[in-house]
């Protein structure tokens, strides 16, 4: 049984939905598996108290969160003796040839931190219509229009593919902790 860290950041709950969903389909598997929201925790957990890490941000105006891009940074020590992976959310990849990383998001990520994960995934997010404000509205229509997604904003709309999640979160949970170092050893 290994112990699983699911962090997430997410502006209407779209990204949150996803890491619950992976959380429990790990925790099914026979392991532990918390959660956390990075940007409301005022202290996030250390990543290196647990065995595996699974972070997830919804993508915003062509990028992932800074709070959770911030604590990923902070973490790139501990994640180097560890299985990670991480999920990115957005609109992009609800495009039927969308492919393993829409518009590249997950590349200048990665190669911001200067750290790749084991595991990566891509995942259609929601027009979540209703919850935004006049303008947010407007703009988001207008977006969609130009993608080929709905307009219809008399409704929150929901694009996530829950079986991908499914099987993504399925995979995570074969992920085997590496061997650590003794950090009494590293000094």
């Amino acid at each position: 049984m290994s112990r699983y860290l699911v962090v997430y950041a997410s502006h209407f709950g779209q990204t949150r939905k996803i890491a619950d969903r992976i959380a429990d389909t790990i925790r099914a598997r026979g392991h532990i598996a918390e959660v956390a929201d990075v940007v409301a925790c005022k202290v996030p957990p250390p990543v290196q108290d647990y065995d595996v890490l699974v972070a997830g941000s919804r993508v915003e105006l062509g990028r992932h969160d800074g709070v959770l891009v911030e604590y990923l940074r902070e973490s790139r020590q501990a994640l180097a003796f560890m299985p990670w992976a991480f999920f990115s959310v957005s609109a992009a990849a609800s495009t039927p040839n969308a492919g393993a990383d829409p518009n590249g998001y997950m590349e200048v990520l990665f190669s911001d931190l200067g750290s790749r994960p084991t595991r990566a995934k891509a995942f259609a997010g929601g027009l979540p219509y209703r919850k935004y404000n006049f303008i947010l509205r407007f703009i988001m229509k207008r977006v969609s229009r130009s993608a080929g997604h709905t307009t219809d904003t008399s409704r929150n709309h929901e694009m996530t593919n829950w079986d991908d999640v499914r099987a993504f979160a399925e995979d995570l949970a074969t992920l085997s902790p590496l061997r650590r170092p003794d950090p009494r050893m590293m000094a």
